[in-house]
């Protein structure tokens, strides 16, 4: 007889009962068995996961590879962004290492108005396991279009070309800051008609009463590579390598101390031996978005020299009015207002 009508002429109601309970006991018992065994499966399965997240991140903590990270987020956020800074106190609070080994750090951004550090955001800096650190700038605006961007105008010099004409990008600075009363202080962004050193363009801006938080170089962008860059007229803007204060890091690269301004000649002096040191230590040991750019702009600075095109100043809004009427400025651009607070 065939299994399948063997089991279409069993019936159950003719098994003693005693036999079917002991059949059903046995059901549920390998039913619980199944199921105690996949939970203990999934419990072992996620104390594997726990000790090996465990183990990455102490191995990652104990190597020293955070500092080392740290150094090159806060480095290329620095010497990209104008009127930006990271802020060193509690850096890396927010530290990850995913179990795919994924590294990645968030860290509060500023702008210096006056003595004020103004919030101006988060920067998250990520790198992959096999892939080259990039960074996103989560920048907080306080208007939408405040026309203070990366970009400053080339010297015309510097590209072969004739000196520009005095001129402004969109409002004039003196009608921006005319009703603002004593009180306030400003970051204002400027250009220089012709290429100079930084120590010329801090002899310059010693004139008046304020405080220089950066300087942007000229490191031959277009005339010796290319990059992308924008006309308008008879300007021609570039995202430049930033020149910012000197940041000293030990042999573990861990930041020991750090300046906030570039204002007096010993504190510039430094900050022009840090540029150089930076670009040879993040092309030597980074892999991010650039590095052949900034190799071309450590070639081309080792054998011309450091020239800059522009600056990022702070002060009160009645010395930032002044700049406009500096001959040897042009294309000023107002970055933030705030009340009073200054000690210079």
């Amino acid at each position: 007889m065939k299994k399948d009508e063997v089991l279409s002429d069993w019936d159950e109601s003719q098994t003693p009962l005693e036999d079917r309970k002991q059949a059903k006991k046995l059901v549920w018992r390998t039913r619980f068995s199944i199921g105690f065994t996949v939970i203990r499966t999934l419990l072992l399965l996620l104390l594997v996961y726990v000790l090996y997240v465990s183990t990455i991140d102490i191995f990652y903590n104990m190597s020293g590879k955070q500092a080392a990270f740290d150094r090159m987020a806060t480095t290329l956020v620095e010497t990209r962004t104008p009127g930006i800074t990271i802020e060193k106190q509690g850096m890396s609070r927010e530290a990850t290492i995913t179990p795919f080994l994924t590294q990645q750090s968030t860290y509060s951004v500023y702008r210096q108005v006056g003595d004020w550090k103004v919030s101006a955001g988060e920067a998250t800096v990520k790198k992959r396991l096999f892939g080259k650190v990039q960074y996103h700038l989560d920048e907080q605006k306080k208007y939408l279009d405040d026309g203070f961007t990366n970009n400053f105008p080339v010297a015309p010099d510097l590209l072969g070309k004739t000196s520009a004409e005095k001129g402004q990008s969109g409002f004039s600075l003196t009608e921006q800051l005319a009703n603002v009363e004593d009180g306030f202080v400003a970051q204002v962004k400027v250009g220089v008609k012709k290429g100079m050193t930084p120590e010329k363009l801090r002899q310059l801006l010693s004139r008046y009463d304020l405080e220089i938080n950066q300087m942007a170089v000229y490191s031959g962008e277009i005339t010796n590579y290319e990059v992308s860059y924008s006309q308008a007229g008879q300007f021609t803007f570039i995202s430049p390598l930033i020149l910012r204060p000197a940041h000293e890091y030990d042999e573990e690269n861990k930041l020991s101390s750090w300046r906030l301004f570039l204002t007096n000649k010993q504190s510039l002096a430094e900050a022009e031996k840090q540029l150089i040191q930076d670009l040879e230590w993040l092309t030597e040991h980074g892999r991010y978005y650039g590095r052949e750019i900034d190799q071309k702009r450590l070639e081309y600075l080792n054998e011309h020299g450091i020239q800059v095109i522009g600056a990022v100043v702070t002060g009160p809004v009645r010395e930032m009015e002044k700049l406009e009427q500096e001959e040897q400025l042009y294309q000023l651009q107002l970055g933030g207002i705030e009340v009073w607070n200054w000690n210079k």
